[in-house]
């Protein structure tokens, strides 16, 4: 049955498939002045099948009818049930809605699991009676899958048929990663103690949101204990367990297998970048740091990522498409993956993750798979070369020096860190370390977003940096007016 002539919607041109609010409501409208009565509460539509385009030859087969109750504007097409919103006509394919189904025959209300599959659902199927409020709608089928009772009723509310997935890789506009630099990093570090960190679950989403944001936050007054890193990474999620244990030491010994455990100075880098699945987030507690110098530095890439992308849009693509290798080559492991600096969600194509590891490069990949060439090679450390400047440029670089009780958390696809120099003859340098999956932090942040709401939609953004916080040549400024950088061709 449809609202617009005789054919039915599924025929009728692409352009008037998605409705306006204002032409389906004017729809509506024309249908009630035609039958001199409001919108009917409840009747008995006689629902027809069309086995070919109307504007061919096909005969029209026999129809089958459904009680349709409605007491807000909708309609029943041949194949789905479309309602109306303040925002349009939802369109809703009886198949899809079969498979959607809630209740607690189709979905166990303990595991959350459903009982059927998807490829059980007869091609065909159809309701027998529907019913929609406005607010609620209800379906009985007229053919449902074999074993189900005849009285099953699938419901679902209409907040959820407009977002039934949660997806916690989407970011929404309140929560959108902030860019920061040296000046916006030194005024709104985001600060939380041990104690409330651990037992305070609203101030525990406030730091969340935090992090999901910036990529950096600090968790103060720790017990002196070396446990207390695992319990802090696992208030987040399970630990990530890897070749260098579930924890691990950041402190100078003999005959070091990594550069972090000596007292050199360590350049900007991305932790395990040869695995897999990087570990989303990284978390150094410090123990021990009565050296002079080992500052930590921190850089925000995802800032140098949008800065060059408007400044060198060319290299800035090649970065999103060549691929570097990264290795991890000793006596008991050998780890090797290849991925491109600049890592793009296909799906909204924005930036998703930053890999980036100069220690750990191998040999840089062939692009075609075939002999490198010279210009080819040359291009790729060009640009390499603007991203690295970007990076370590005054302006950019956010350093403090971790004292005892101090545990540093951070996203290790966005915010490279390095370390500099210390001596190690006069005094000590300790830290625990611990890794958690992205998975982890993306449940962590969806189930403290829903139970503690005001925790995230509360938060102002933290002041964009101005243009004095790094040097002013080249016009590289993105949006928020932080800074524009010299680059040398």
């Amino acid at each position: 049955m449809s609202l617009l002539g005789s054919a039915p919607l599924r025929y009728l041109p692409l352009k008037h498939r998605v409705l306006s609010h204002s032409l389906a409501r004017r729809c509506f409208t024309a249908s009630s002045r035609q039958a001199n009565k409001p919108h009917p509460v409840s009747r008995s539509v006689e629902f027809k099948q069309w086995s070919k385009n109307p504007h061919g030859q096909s005969p029209r087969p026999s129809a089958y009818d459904i009680t349709f109750e409605s007491s807000s504007p909708s309609w029943v097409g041949h194949k789905e049930v479309y309602l109306l919103s303040k925002t349009g006509v939802l369109k809703l394919p009886f198949t899809y809605l079969r498979d959607t189904c809630l209740c607690p025959v189709c979905k166990d209300q303990y595991s959350k699991q459903r009982t059927f599959r998807t490829g059980d659902i007869p091609q065909n199927i159809r309701p027998r009676w529907i019913k929609w409020d406005g607010r609620q709608l209800s379906i009985k089928w007229a053919n449902d899958i074999p074993g189900y009772a005849s009285d099953h009723t699938s419901t679902w509310s209409y907040d959820f048929l407009q977002k039934p997935i949660l997806d916690t890789h989407d970011q929404s506009s309140v929560n959108e990663p902030v860019r920061w630099s040296k000046k916006t990093m030194s005024e709104n570090q985001h600060w939380i103690s041990f104690d409330d960190y651990i037992n305070h679950d609203f101030k525990f989403a406030a730091a969340m949101q935090s992090l999901k944001r910036s990529g950096l936050i600090f968790v103060e007054n720790i017990p002196e204990s070396r446990e207390m890193v695992e319990k802090i990474a696992t208030r987040m999620g399970p630990l990530r367990n890897t070749f260098y244990g579930s924890t691990f030491d950041v402190r100078t010994v003999p005959e070091a297998t990594n550069v972090a455990y000596t007292n050199q100075f360590l350049g900007f880098h991305m932790d395990l970048m040869y695995m897999n699945e990087p570990p989303g987030y990284q978390l150094l507690h410090c123990l021990e740091n009565s050296c002079s110098g080992g500052e930590s530095l921190f850089a925000d890439a995802f800032r140098a990522a949008k800065l060059m992308k408007k400044s060198h849009p060319q290299q800035y693509q090649l970065l999103c498409e060549q691929r570097l290798g990264y290795e991890y080559r000793h006596n008991e492991h050998i780890y090797h993956n290849k991925r491109p600096v600049f890592e793009i969600d296909p799906q909204t194509n924005e930036l998703l993750h930053v890999n980036y590891s100069p220690p750990f490069q191998s040999a840089i990949p062939s692009p075609d798979g075939k002999d490198h060439d010279h210009q080819s090679v040359r291009r790729l450390v060009e640009a390499i070369n603007i991203f690295t400047k970007l990076l370590d440029s005054e302006g950019a670089i956010f350093e403090l020096k971790l004292k005892p009780g101090v545990c540093v958390i951070f996203d290790n696809r966005r915010v490279v860190h390095a370390r500099r120099q210390f001596n190690a003859s006069e005094g000590s340098r300790w830290l625990a370390g611990a890794y958690v999956d992205t998975d982890a932090l993306l449940s962590c942040f969806a189930v403290s977003r829903r139970k503690h709401p005001t925790a995230w939609k509360n938060m102002n953004k933290p002041p964009v940096s101005q243009a004095s916080d790094v040097p002013q040549t080249n016009q590289a400024t993105d949006s928020q007016g932080e800074g524009e950088i010299k680059i040398s061709e």
